[in-house]
């Protein structure tokens, strides 16, 4: 019996896996050139597949997520067609100032970068670097399933971080260091995950950030900083965990430098934007749920009565006598 009640959960497991799985494959395919009630029918069953994965529990909170998600991808490619300039140079500037004249990236590759060389460095940059469009959804599979409070405080803080890096993106769209190396603002900077990767796998690329709504203007601030940040904010209160969460976005930050897709600013911006967007979201999660419970007890110490009917005099009311 202990063997089959083992089999059930592995079996219930694989399931929800499939239809996360299917989930996600959808709601990439919907990114495509397809028309509106192509659309609307892949998130539809897309839904689905996650209220089968996961029941009823929770669905509001992984509904807001996936939507929130989507409309981010959809918006985030035309932040750079609202007209205004692209900035170069405060990036820069900042960058000298902080580094002694310096541009992290273009120290880094002239020192350890050879154009289209998949060394060890390039390899494991690259692979963190892509890890960013899968990673922060396992994590939230996960928190899910084994700490629903903090997946709630996940999921809004992650919200919060994609759209307020939208509107900064929106506001103040800023070149990254291979754009401006190739525009002569600074030395020649390669970008280096299209060059590798296009010889490996030509497309993948540009496929890949199709999916994940291209912007090449969006540098400040780095999400791709700023969400990996936010999973450490996450995985704090778990010992080991924690030092995962922070290794991973060090990480994240070197190995955007490194290949030339962000200034070291647009990653510490990224850092700023989501620790107030942790510390935002627990507070306000804090506050609400202060405010639940006390109306919850309001509502459990007030006396129940029957519509219609006057309440009950308490035994200690004075008693009113007729002469």
């Amino acid at each position: 019996e202990k063997y089959l009640i083992a089999l059930r959960v592995v079996l219930t497991f694989i399931f929800r896996l499939a239809c996360v799985a299917c989930a996600v494959l959808l709601l990439a395919l919907v990114r495509g050139a397809t028309p509106i009630h192509v659309h609307l029918l892949f998130y539809s069953v897309a839904l689905a597949c996650i209220y089968m994965a996961l029941g009823a529990t929770s669905f509001r909170v992984w509904v807001l997520y996936l939507t929130g998600f989507i409309l981010f991808a959809q918006l985030r490619g035309f932040a750079d067609e609202i007209g205004t300039p692209v900035q170069f140079n405060y990036a820069i500037s900042m960058e000298k100032v902080l580094f002694l004249g310096q541009i992290p990236s273009v120290w880094l590759q002239e020192r350890l970068y050879s154009f289209a060389r998949l060394g060890p460095l390039e390899f494991y940059t690259m692979v963190v670097y892509l890890s960013y469009f899968f990673v922060p959804h396992i994590l939230a599979f996960a928190l899910w399933k084994w700490d629903r409070p903090r997946f709630k405080t996940f999921v809004f803080a992650f919200m919060v971080t994609l759209y307020v890096g939208l509107l900064m993106s929106a506001l103040l769209p800023t070149a990254p260091p291979w754009m401006a190396g190739q525009l002569g603002y600074i030395p020649h900077v390669y970008q280096i995950v299209p060059d590798i990767a296009g010889d490996v796998t030509p497309g993948a690329y540009e496929n890949v950030y199709e999916i994940a709504g291209a912007n090449p203007v969006a540098a400040m601030p780095s999400l791709h900083a700023a969400v990996p940040f936010v999973m450490a904010f996450a995985l704090w209160k778990y010992n080991w965990l924690r030092w995962f969460g922070v290794g991973y976005a060090i990480s994240m930050l070197f190995a955007v430098v490194y290949l030339g897709e962000h200034y070291a600013v647009d990653g510490f911006a990224g850092l700023g934007v989501a620790a107030a967007a942790w510390v935002g979201v627990k507070a306000f999660l804090a506050r609400h749920e202060a405010s639940e419970e006390q109306r919850a007890a309001e509502s459990a110490s007030m006396p129940d009565t029957v519509p219609g009917e006057p309440s009950s005099v308490p035994d200690s009311a004075p008693q009113v006598t007729r002469r």
